[in-house]
């Protein structure tokens, strides 16, 4: 739509625009909503990852070791070890080979004390040197959860819920430029049509004017009347410019939430009817109930406070985990791994200084919270909803009330314009009704104005903000 409206505008110096397609530019190019629309898009990777909570994790380790100086065993700390090891394994010659070596009526019992005691009055053995001052070490481990407690279930709920929260914080963001672009856009044009009645009040005042300078020339009227009718057309043409500078202003603003830039010229429609809307609160209310994003994001609030308190309660069960290893360089270790290694592991916390209770009542006490929360919503949208409705209703009743006014104004101004026109009667009656004709008018198109918007902050607060647009477009 972008890339065709900018065709017609280089071939049209200016284009006019509905405001469905002021909607549609603004949904494409508002900063708020591709601001909003990033975050969304954070969330539904948060959401995949949240799955690979399930899978197993498998990590390659690898790495190179060197040492200054070899390792040694401190075999002053093992001597007693390694004296009964010399003696077992000397029994065990002797009761294997005790004939042959003369040694055939000694028991096994007491050449192991006699070796160990023997063995015990040596001098310290030397430290044992482990020849290996460089080596390098790889190997492949995995690691599969098999229960969590329930932790790796609810970070995933949890993340469809902060996902499921973007998409409507997106069309709650949505809904308040929708609304604000059509507040805007109405604000337009009402500022032409006021516009277009003080340029229309303007003329009639110049032709007064002109009209006086003739009685005047022909010394029908003391030169004294031409100074109201100077002073009427000034007070005019200030109104006239001042409500310019508020439609300049007004365009200003809602190129802003289009985002388009200056060389794009665009117009609005050039008014807009009156059309009897029906209104059903019951119905307007129900629809609130269900499509508010302002409820529905509370929803997901709520799942997540849910989801934050089995995650605390998770806390309290163990952890259980299938892991394995695989050893690639083996051969280089001091200590040579064996190849494979497989086994469950079970991990829970017995004390941590009461963080798992006090974050555990902090949860509860959320959901609480978002209960109440809830609750204020219903209320306030409620209100909302039945105070969009009466004022909407009221600026129907005010518009319909000033169209005998303004009728009645219109053709109060046509008579005495005509009667000053054959001279019966005062310049002053002219301007008294140019002014009355004026404010009433102007009132009538406020009414008609203030109607459209509190509808559309109606539709807005029963997220519905676009259905207003088909009337508007009318």
């Amino acid at each position: 739509l972008m890339a065709v409206l900018t065709s017609n505008y280089v071939r049209a110096q200016e284009r006019t625009l509905s405001v469905s397609e002021a909607l549609e530019l603004c949904y494409a190019n508002n900063k708020k909503i591709k601001q909003y629309y990033e975050r969304v898009q954070q969330k539904v990777y948060k959401d995949k990852a949240a799955k690979g909570n399930f899978l197993p994790t498998l990590n390659v380790l690898g790495g190179y070791t060197y040492l200054s100086e070899n390792i040694e065993v401190n075999t002053s700390q093992i001597s007693t070890s390694l004296d009964e090891l010399g003696g077992k394994y000397g029994a065990a010659f002797v009761t294997a080979y005790g004939e042959q070596i003369g040694l055939s009526g000694v028991s096994a019992e007491s050449a192991y004390g006699t070796l160990v005691n023997v063995l015990g009055q040596f001098p310290s053995y030397p430290n044992m040197v482990i020849d290996n001052q460089q080596f390098t070490t790889a190997a492949v481990t995995a690691t599969q959860p098999l229960f969590t407690g329930g932790k790796i279930i609810a970070a995933k709920r949890y993340a469809k819920a902060e996902l499921q929260s973007a998409d409507i914080e997106l069309k709650q963001i949505k809904n308040e430029i929708a609304n604000e672009l059509i507040e805007r856009y109405l604000n337009v044009v009402l500022l032409k049509q006021v516009v277009h009645t003080r340029q229309e009040v303007y003329n009639g005042m110049l032709k007064h004017k002109e009209q006086v300078e003739r009685a005047i020339q022909l010394e029908i009227l003391p030169k004294h009347v031409l100074l109201r009718a100077q002073v009427a057309v000034a007070d005019t043409q200030k109104d006239l410019n001042n409500d310019l500078n508020k439609e300049e202003l007004a365009t200003m603003a809602l190129r802003t939430t289009m985002n388009l830039p200056d060389s794009i010229q665009f117009k609005t429609i050039d008014s807009i009817a009156y059309q009897d809307l029906y209104l059903d609160f019951e119905k307007l209310l129900a629809t609130a109930y269900a499509k508010q994003p302002v409820l529905n994001l509370i929803a997901q609030k709520e799942e997540m406070a849910k989801q934050a308190l089995a995650l605390e309660r998770a806390k309290f069960m163990p952890n259980i985990a299938a892991f394995g290893s695989y050893n690639i360089f083996r051969e280089d270790l001091t200590i040579i791994p064996p190849k494979f290694i497989v086994g469950v592991q079970a991990q829970i916390n017995i004390f941590n200084g009461f963080k798992d209770i006090q974050n555990l009542k902090a949860s509860k006490h959320l959901e609480k919270e978002i209960i109440n929360a809830k609750d204020y919503a219903l209320q306030q949208i409620h209100l909302l909803v039945q105070s969009n409705y009466i004022t909407a209703r009221n600026q129907e009743k005010l518009y319909n009330s000033l169209t005998a006014t303004v009728a009645l104004a219109k053709e109060n101004l046509r008579i005495n314009t005509r009667r000053f026109e054959e001279g019966l009667g005062k310049s002053i009656d002219v301007i008294d009704a140019s002014i009355l004709y004026k404010k009433s008018k102007i009132e009538q198109l406020a009414a008609l104005n203030e109607y459209y918007l509190a509808i559309a902050k109606l539709y807005t607060s029963i997220g519905e903000p676009e259905k207003i647009i088909p009337f508007i477009n009318k």
